[in-house]
């Protein structure tokens, strides 16, 4: 038997109402915070190969974009770009605070017979790291005429 109120609902159906309000309340709060949500899931689930945490690429070091030679990125739409390759660059002295340890150029093959317009900043989504702002050159390769490079310094 069912227990109803005055009004005729019963006390399952306003469990439902209830649960319902509760959850359309929760989404349109959270609606504002979802990129900043969404950034802080990719950092806690994005992890190099030893286990150690990597927010982004963006601020990776030349070991981590070594690790993720052979991955492809995203640059909207259907074009992709595999990651060939990485370089380290000479440098000499000591390097300034708050910069990479190592400078490097990492380069890049756009698939399926795409080109990519060199000397812009695109936003480049890798399936691990999630998106960052990359300034893609071209690598003026003979052989790959295609090629494109990303400075790292």
């Amino acid at each position: 038997m069912e227990t109803t109120t005055k009004e005729g609902l019963s006390r399952r159906r306003m469990m439902l109402v209830t649960g319902g309000a509760v959850a359309g309340a929760s989404a349109l709060l959270a609606a504002p915070l979802r990129e900043k949500i969404k950034s802080v899931a990719r950092g806690v689930m994005a992890t190099d190969g030893n286990g150690r945490r990597l927010s982004s690429l963006a601020h990776g070091s030349y070991e981590d974009w070594l690790n993720v030679v052979g991955t492809n990125f995203s640059l909207g739409g259907r074009l992709t770009l595999r990651l060939t390759g990485v370089r380290a660059l000479h440098t000499s002295g000591a390097r300034p605070a708050g910069v990479r340890a190592q400078a490097f150029a990492a380069f890049f093959d756009p698939q399926l017979g795409m080109s990519v317009a060199p000397d812009l900043i695109y936003t480049a989504i890798h399936s691990r790291y999630g998106p960052m702002p990359l300034y893609l050159s071209s690598a003026e390769a003979p052989l790959r005429p295609r090629r494109m490079v990303a400075i790292f310094n």
